[in-house]
């Protein structure tokens, strides 16, 4: 299939054609987890699929969607059925136990240990938050000097814990976010086998953000390229990667997708075939990911509040009566 083709089948497969999601949880599991550094664009990504979604009544009361660290070390909600697939693969990672990394986050291998070690029993009960969870890992491993990179605004001492599925995100406190154990928040849940895991990963990622070579997953979910590798091979040997061809749409989507939508992120390394504006408008400084115009599932500009929309070329008259109300030069 020429990319056109293979565009407009992500489109439907994002649930952002005339498919809407069953619910946030069909969408979280579609698309691999919504990402949710910023609370408001989760909610508008999961609301642009089904309508408008109850994110924390899922979350909190429910218990079908969990926050935690997930692709690439950051912040996404996750189907809470599907955790113990996402830790049998996240626990895959090794950069957190080598030199370099523990250097430049201010911990020592030993002091990792302790902590992995530590956290089961300090955080079996109610949430805590962070500046609780710090003490209270303080106390059991001894070590005062640790206070400064566990109470650190992005986390990263936090994360290896979430990988191996021993911390997730708790209810808020206030303006306080909390963490909890997954055992305890969600329940004991059978362990799955690693190959299985990365597997069915795989599988998924093909399916929203296909095709794809084994490498481009690997960078996708920042999994060690090997692993991807054998995953692949197991799937083509077993066929199972017939599973996930595109097939060909015939469907015209115009659509205004929020900062950090999921669909923007996995293209973000192919902008240049897929973009038809500067690399530097959708994937800017520090990380952001701007709120873009998607067309067929091509990115033809940016957007902001009102909305006002700033294309990257002129747009068909079609699009322009597509985006309705919309303020545009």
């Amino acid at each position: 299939m020429i990319l056109d083709d293979v565009l407009r089948w992500r489109v439907r497969r994002h649930f952002l054609g005339n498919e809407r999601g069953a619910d946030v949880v069909a969408v979280a599991r579609r698309l691999l987890g919504l990402h949710a550094q910023v609370a408001s664009s989760a909610q508008a990504s999961a609301g642009l699929r089904t309508g408008h979604p109850d994110l924390e009544k899922a979350l909190w009361q429910d218990r079908t969607l969990v926050r935690t660290w997930a692709a690439r070390g950051t912040l996404h909600l996750l189907p809470a059925e599907d955790l113990p697939v996402w830790v049998a693969a996240m626990s895959t990672r090794n950069r957190e136990t080598k030199g370099s990394w523990l250097r430049h986050h201010g911990v020592t291998a030993e002091q990792m240990t302790s902590i992995i070690d530590a956290v089961p029993d300090v955080l079996a009960g109610e949430p805590l938050t962070r500046e609780e969870l710090a003490e209270a890992i303080i106390k059991a491993t001894g070590h005062e000097d640790l206070r400064g990179p566990l109470t650190h605004g992005f986390g990263a001492i936090l994360k290896p814990l979430a990988f191996r599925g021993l911390l997730c995100s708790g209810p808020p406190r206030g303006r306080n976010v909390t963490f909890v154990a997954p055992r305890a928040w969600l329940g004991e849940r059978e362990p799955v086998e690693t190959e299985a895991a990365i597997d069915r990963l795989a599988l998924d990622y093909l399916g929203a953000y296909g095709p794809a070579e084994p490498e481009e997953f690997a960078r996708w979910f920042d999994l060690r390229p090997p692993l991807a590798k054998k995953s692949f091979a197991r799937l083509r040997e077993s066929g199972r990667l017939d599973e996930v061809r595109p097939e060909p749409v015939d469907e015209d989507t115009v659509r205004l997708l929020p900062a950090f939508d999921p669909y923007t992120i996995g293209v973000l390394r192919q902008l240049e075939s897929v973009s038809s504006g500067p690399k530097a408008a959708v994937s800017r400084a520090q990380g952001w990911i701007s709120p873009v115009l998607l067309v067929n599932g091509r990115i033809e500009g940016t957007w902001e509040p009102g909305p006002v929309i700033t294309p990257f070329r002129e747009l068909p008259t079609w699009v322009r009566r597509a985006v309705g109300d919309a303020e545009l030069p």
